[in-house]
């Protein structure tokens, strides 16, 4: 099967996506181009990560304008069974740039839509004119069920059988085994310290300012037991701005920042619990990855992240309530052990449940469902 894909920010999530599906022994056979904005360093990354050639980049040409010229001149030039957009917006040029071609487009939505988006006048016109695009793609797949009841709350007139939601996964196998780095002796933190995990971004809807808050009160509430501290990974984002604004609590010496890790599995064993204040996810990988390692848990009830939380021993706490979450790190902390064996108890379920071959077996079945309609078309 031969496909076209498309993306503007691959970055993040939809990195993450390349090189959790498309390694898979079932997308062995396919063909994959990819026209995404690079300068050599994600052809780089792809080709680390996965098969040799099992996706070509094409680096996007600069501007809207080009990038959709360009797609809709590469769609006709090839004999594609589908387009396959990455994130909304490319999925809405590539729609624009398929005007007249009868190829057919999915495209998957690797994040959520929230109110602010389409205040006012224009917010309304801009919402109008995305739903009209958004009617004509052949079909959506989201990640989670959460994002499909998302996608359909602000686009409803988008058909309910359109959309095929399909809970994403990881590479679980990896997350089961692994040994705990020395984050302690790393930071100069004594033994007895618990130690919370953020392992987010610095953006908004990782929550992180959440988790700050929630710190400040349990500092002012813990008097006999050690307090705890929190180490942060990677850079970018709003942390200068989140590294001062805990500097002003008086949080400084508990918040400790790493270098993005290569080792995700003994970073997540290195610590206590890991924390995911989230407001809101497309899909919480990050929970499915702490999981699978067998790490305790505590996450709000966020979208897309309650999907993955659900019927594991994580405690959920409400979107943006610090009292809340400081009242539970403060339990989960103060009976750590239990906690943590029942995570382990959890974590055989927790690898098969989000293992990627499940995801990854659907969407293959999903590429042949959508590229069907382009040969029911021809023989119309």
């Amino acid at each position: 099967m031969k496909i076209l894909m498309t993306a503007l920010q691959p970055g993040g999530g939809i990195r993450t996506f390349f090189r959790y599906v498309y390694g898979q022994p079932v997308f062995e056979g396919f063909s994959f181009t990819l026209v995404a904005p690079d300068n050599g360093e994600l052809a780089d990354f792809l080709s680390t990560v996965l098969p040799s050639g099992r996706i070509e980049v094409v680096a996007a040409c600069p501007g809207k304008a080009n990038f959709m010229k360009q797609v809709r001149q590469l769609a006709r030039k090839h004999e594609y069974d589908l387009v396959h957009s990455h994130g909304f917006s490319a999925g809405l040029l590539s729609q624009v740039a398929l005007t007249g071609n009868p190829v057919p487009h999915l495209m998957t939505g690797h994040d959520m839509f929230t109110a602010p988006l389409f205040v006012g006048f224009k917010g309304r016109v801009k919402r109008l004119l995305m739903g009209q695009l958004f009617n004509r793609i052949t079909a959506v797949h989201t990640v989670t069920e959460d994002a499909k009841r998302n996608f359909l709350e602000f686009f409803p007139g988008v058909p309910d059988e359109r959309i095929h939601p399909i809970l994403h996964g990881i590479d679980a196998e990896f997350f089961q085994t692994g040994k705990a780095l020395d984050i302690r002796k790393d930071i100069g933190l004594p033994d007895e310290a618990p130690l919370i995990g953020f392992f987010g971004r610095f953006m908004s809807p990782k929550g992180f300012k959440i988790l700050v808050d929630a710190m400040d009160i349990v500092h002012r509430q813990m008097k006999d037991a050690p307090m705890p501290h929190v180490v942060t990974f990677g850079w970018g984002g709003f942390i200068r701005e989140d590294y001062a604004y805990l500097e002003t609590l008086g949080l400084g010496d508990y918040f400790h920042q790493m270098p993005q890790t290569d080792d995700m599995p003994g970073a997540l064993r290195g610590v206590d619990l890991v924390a995911m204040p989230s407001r809101w996810e497309a899909c919480g990988l990050l929970a499915m990855e702490a999981l699978s390692a067998g790490v305790p848990v505590v996450g709000s009830n966020a979208i897309g992240l309650r999907e993955v939380l659900d019927g594991s021993p994580a405690v959920q706490v409400p979107v943006g309530n610090a009292p809340a979450l400081a009242d539970v790190l403060v339990a989960e902390i103060q009976d750590i052990g239990r906690r943590r064996s029942r995570f382990e108890a959890y974590q055989p379920i927790a690898v098969k449940r989000f293992g990627i071959e499940r995801p990854v077996q659907h969407l293959a079945e999903l590429y042949v469902t959508v590229a069907a309609k382009n040969r029911l078309t021809k023989a119309v």
